[in-house]
């Protein structure tokens, strides 16, 4: 196993994990864009309507999720971004929620997921939660996977989705799990 781990690390070991700044509006929404155009099927929100909002919203997205309560998170490599996730806080402050992962098809199995997760679990316990959420649609099977490899477990909880038919799963973790 240790040859895996080692292989691992070396796969990383270019990428760096960090928040993403309020002046990089711009490549967030690009990003965005990009992975509802390529796997719209996975995600809450349609590609068009990305398309359609105005620069304001996406500056403001951004700039709120440089907060205490909100936050969004690059994988980059040499000025590209591989990955990204965001996460908030939720009504119950003892939970963070994890929203909107994505890694580049050509970055993936490389554990860039897994390091977008720990950014995300680590951010945070430093803002007092114990327990991390995400809902994951029940038709990806490999986002489902990659979470209970992560370390989440799916609750039996379940709801519809908005736009189209089927349902989204709620997965959660202890943080302290995440981080192992």
């Amino acid at each position: 196993m240790p040859a895996v781990a080692e292989r691992l690390d070396d796969a990383i070991a270019s990428i760096v994990i960090r928040p993403v700044r309020a002046d990089e509006w711009r490549r967030w929404r690009d990003v965005r864009v990009r992975m509802l155009r390529e796997e719209s099927r996975f995600f809450g929100t349609r590609w068009e309507d990305a398309l359609a909002q105005p620069e304001e919203s996406w500056s403001a997205w951004v700039a709120d999720a440089t907060g205490e309560t909100k936050a969004l998170f690059v994988a980059e490599e040499e000025d590209r971004w591989l990955g990204v996730v965001g996460s908030f806080l939720r009504v119950d402050p003892s939970e963070a929620q994890l929203i909107s992962m994505w890694v580049d098809r050509d970055a993936r199995r490389r554990g860039i997921a897994q390091e977008l997760i720990r950014a995300v679990a680590t951010w945070a316990r430093a803002r007092g939660c114990n327990t991390v959420c995400l809902f994951v649609q029940e038709t990806n099977l490999a986002a489902q996977r990659l979470y209970e490899k992560a370390g989440f477990a799916p609750t039996g909880d379940r709801e519809q989705l908005s736009r189209r038919r089927g349902f989204k799963l709620l997965f959660t973790a202890p943080i302290e799990d995440l981080l192992a």
